[in-house]
């Protein structure tokens, strides 16, 4: 409905625009002439005899009122059919549980590509099973994970430090 309103209004305002714009370019400029005597100044004279500037002048204002009237209208129609649209939006249909189990997916792989020990992706993957979709709780099982892969990065390489140091240089 509001569509074939805003339609209507607008086809109006095209109207009004075209109505103002002769009105205008009917009014003389001055006494001896201009615009509107070459655009038939002369025949709104004879129409509407001695009173034919008074008759303009109303006209144009009645138009630009009219005009700005029906503008205001279709502003606030556009208006109304914006909020509508906008309230319309729901947030299921922007995240579905299919793109949530994807991330879980992700988030599981990512874990077992490091090479970290089956406890560990047991644990992220039992907290990727509880997070259902909330973010705030992935990333606190992320960091828990990324915690555990740090220390056993650093066990790792202190092991290596060992084993190194273990072995010294033949010194001649």
């Amino acid at each position: 409905m509001s569509t074939l309103l805003i339609s209507l209004l607008t086809l109006v305002l095209l109207l009004i625009s075209a109505f103002v714009i002769l009105i205008v370019l009917m009014q003389r400029t001055s006494q001896s002439g201009g615009m509107g005597a070459a655009l038939g100044g002369g025949a709104a004279e004879s129409a509407f005899g001695s009173d034919t500037n008074n008759i303009l002048t109303k006209g144009t204002v009645y138009g630009i009122i009219a005009f700005f009237l029906v503008a205001l209208g279709l502003y606030l129609l556009y208006q109304a059919q914006a909020a509508d649209a906008v309230a319309e939006v729901d947030m299921s249909t922007l995240i579905s549980a299919k793109e949530e189990e994807s991330v879980a997916e992700t988030i599981t792989e990512v874990v077992e590509s490091a090479g970290v020990s089956e406890a560990v992706t047991a644990d992220v993957a039992a907290a990727v099973d509880k997070v259902e979709g909330t973010s705030d709780a992935v990333v606190e099982s992320v960091e828990a994970g990324a915690a555990e892969i740090e220390a056993q990065v650093q066990e790792a390489v202190e092991s290596v430090d060992a084993a190194a140091s273990d072995l010294q240089p033949a010194t001649n």
